[in-house]
């Protein structure tokens, strides 16, 4: 199965630790030597493997890292502190969550499929869909992920959750294309970007107001973004990228997109992986939150 998995459950390749968190592989090995952390096991082959433990330290880390920390302020940092600096740096993570969500979150502790998606449907149906994105779905995704990197909710909890909420979109957002008119907005992620679930929800935001969209979907090459850009003839490109994107390729791959379109085609970039962007190519526009989509 290649880099995806390894022999031992719970653990995981540098590769998808990579992928997980945005944090090289050349930085892993160099923190290893100075600081002590992440601490890998090896495997039958030798290769490092990490814990469960070690990829939600190491996100909640990168996430740190964000703030403009230095490394050598934070990986030191025992449990205690770090719960000390996360809290002064995010209070609304500290905030009470509202009691729906937590409703949700503990259909999804259960992995209780029925509950969960009776629970969305209701939300949506008192929300609407541009509510739902904004008022429901982004603070339970907050919520779990939270939770998840201060281990208290597990891996496929969170994947369960994420499967859920797909396929929940995608059967609302069908109902709401068929009703969309022009313009058209063609959206996908890059290569590298397995994380779609953010497009989903730029799709599902744009729906919501009569925009017609197509979704590519995950890690389509930027050829055939621009040829299918030509084809439908579309109005504008919105690509998402996650935190775990790798941070310095964001805007050289943006400037390669930029440069494989028609000087008409606006590009719009969104997700947690753009917001420290400052200084972007001519003809992409940055959107820090759902709510300021030009729609």
């Amino acid at each position: 199965m290649g880099e995806n998995t390894t022999t031992n459950q719970g653990t995981h390749s540098i590769g998808i630790v990579e992928r997980e968190t945005g944090i090289g592989r050349d930085t892993l090995r160099i923190w290893e030597r100075r600081y002590g952390f992440p601490e890998p096991a090896r495997n039958e082959k030798g290769e490092r493997v990490y814990s469960d433990s070690q990829v939600r330290r190491l996100q909640r880390l990168r996430r740190l890292l964000d703030q403009g920390l230095r490394p050598g302020k934070v990986l030191p940092l025992g449990e205690d502190a770090l719960h000390r600096l996360e809290a002064s740096l995010f209070p609304q993570a500290a905030q009470q969550t509202d009691a729906s969500i937590q409703t949700l979150v503990d259909a999804v502790r259960c992995a209780d499929t029925g509950k969960v998606e009776l629970l969305l449907q209701t939300q949506y149906q008192n929300q609407g869909m541009e509510r739902f994105i904004v008022e429901t779905v982004t603070p339970l995704l907050s919520a779990v992920g939270e939770l998840w990197a201060g281990g208290r909710l597990q891996i496929f909890q969170e994947h369960f959750l994420s499967d859920q909420l797909i396929r929940f979109l995608n059967t609302e957002i069908a109902k709401l294309q068929k009703a969309g008119g022009k313009p058209l907005v063609l959206l996908a992620t890059l290569p590298g970007e397995e994380h779609t679930l953010g497009l989903l929800m730029v799709f599902a935001m744009l729906s919501s107001h009569g925009v017609s969209a197509v979704n590519l979907g995950g890690e389509v090459p930027m050829d055939q973004i621009a040829q299918a850009a030509q084809q439908f003839r579309a109005d504008a490109v919105g690509v998402t990228f996650s935190g775990s994107y790798q941070y310095t390729n964001i805007r050289p791959h943006l400037l390669e997109l930029r440069q494989l379109l028609p000087a008409h085609v606006e590009i719009w970039a969104g997700g947690e992986g753009v917001r420290r962007l400052r200084k972007l190519p001519a003809g992409v526009t940055k959107y820090n939150s759902l709510k300021k989509l030009p729609v």
